[in-house]
């Protein structure tokens, strides 16, 4: 199954890529930790849990003039478009692989989704998407180029939202998702790097992010990060 999976995220990325999409698009989630094994080959073995989830962050202003009916450009992969919530936020669904769009929360009460015309769907908003954005990067899957949130910036933003998980099995993940990253990153010389772009958070979300890794153990990441 995992090979059927990575396959067919290959195909849709390959599918966004040539239509001119998937530079507007940021790659999030654990599928990232599959693209970060490059990233980090010199200094270790990153542990990629895949799901069937593969989220696609939009910017709020995508640079993209052109027009693409995504879901049609899948649909011959086996891509089916699903509905979720009274408000109707759009999934494509496949048995292997579910995509949902997503863009950052910006104001409050409404969980009414954001069309993109442009791309032919809707995006659910969420809140500290913006940490996504605060550094990207682009790493290869297989041979295509993806735009991901920074290794520094995908583990603050899971530490961030651990103490809002009420599944356990989701939290665990998170947690130790964001732990390896950030040990990966200081094997690299680079835990700097989530130091600085910690110090552009607001003081909550900064003591958050401390206080979940001195209340799971992570007292010295957490002191390097001060």
């Amino acid at each position: 199954m995992q090979n059927k999976q990575y396959d067919l995220c290959q195909k849709v990325l390959s599918r966004l890529h040539t239509a001119g999409v998937l530079q507007h698009l940021v790659l999030i989630g654990s599928w990232c930790l599959v693209v970060y094994r490059e990233y980090f080959r010199d200094v270790g073995v990153i542990h990629a849990v895949r799901t069937r989830d593969m989220d696609f962050l939009v910017p709020p202003t995508p640079k993209f003039n052109g027009k693409v009916d995504v879901p049609e450009l899948l649909n011959d992969l086996g891509f089916i478009t699903g509905f979720r919530g009274q408000h109707g936020v759009m999934l494509l669904e496949h048995p292997e692989v579910m995509i949902e769009f997503l863009v950052p929360e910006h104001s409050r009460g409404s969980d009414k989704p954001k069309d993109l015309p442009q791309f032919g769907v809707n995006a659910q908003a969420l809140r500290f998407m913006d940490i996504a954005l605060m550094m990207t990067i682009q790493l290869p899957f297989g041979a295509i180029p993806v735009n991901v949130p920074h290794p520094a910036a995908f583990a603050l933003h899971k530490l961030l939202i651990v103490p809002r998980r009420t599944n356990a099995e989701k939290k665990q993940k998170d947690l130790d998702s964001a732990v390896q990253v950030l040990k990966l990153l200081d094997k690299k010389g680079e835990l700097s790097i989530a130091k600085d772009l910690l110090v552009k958070f607001p003081k909550p979300w900064k003591n958050v992010i401390l206080k979940t890794l001195t209340d799971n153990r992570q007292d010295a990441i957490a002191e390097q990060l001060t």
